[in-house]
């Protein structure tokens, strides 16, 4: 390995001084990634936007949460992307609007992240607050998809309201 994995973690300095090749984003190894994302993507696609019904609504809410977890620390180009996976999760199973609404109560209970089963880690009993994290995220795309993907949450909320 020559190392360029993971000087996305170093800082900018850092990332000068081992003459690594950043974009115009500053991603420096987002290329590599960007081909492992979307596999990611393609699979998560066909696992719950693909079918034409996922038997757990409790399972496609755990896997929107730890894609919502992992965005956070993403390069921008993929976290872009999780958080457009996650606005057509809504649009599909509007039931999900529970992660994102802060008046009702989501679920009872402690959200466990570390089970491995995403059936029984109670995603309902959290919500997506890294979603306003994301919403100051230092590149300016992922902050315009948060707050795409909040305003469309919000819109929903309000035609299923009336």
């Amino acid at each position: 390995s020559d190392g360029t994995r993971f000087t996305v973690y170093l800082a900018p300095a850092e990332v000068a001084a081992l003459g690594a090749q950043t974009d115009a984003d500053g991603a420096v190894w987002e290329d590599a990634v960007r081909s492992e994302a979307d596999l990611l993507f393609e699979c998560l696609h066909m696992m719950f936007l693909g079918r034409t019904k996922v038997t757990s609504l409790t399972r496609v809410a755990a896997f929107c949460k730890r894609v919502v977890v992992a965005a956070v620390h993403w390069p921008p180009r993929t976290a872009e992307r999780a958080l457009d996976f996650v606005r057509r999760l809504l649009a599909r199973y509007p039931a999900l609007d529970r992660l994102v609404s802060s008046e009702d109560q989501a679920g009872s209970g402690v959200y466990l992240r570390d089970l491995d089963d995403p059936d029984m880690c109670n995603p309902f009993a959290t919500c997506l607050y890294e979603l306003h994290w994301l919403q100051i995220h230092f590149h300016p795309r992922v902050q315009a998809a948060a707050a795409r993907l909040l305003a469309y949450a919000k819109a929903e909320a309000k035609k299923r309201q009336q």
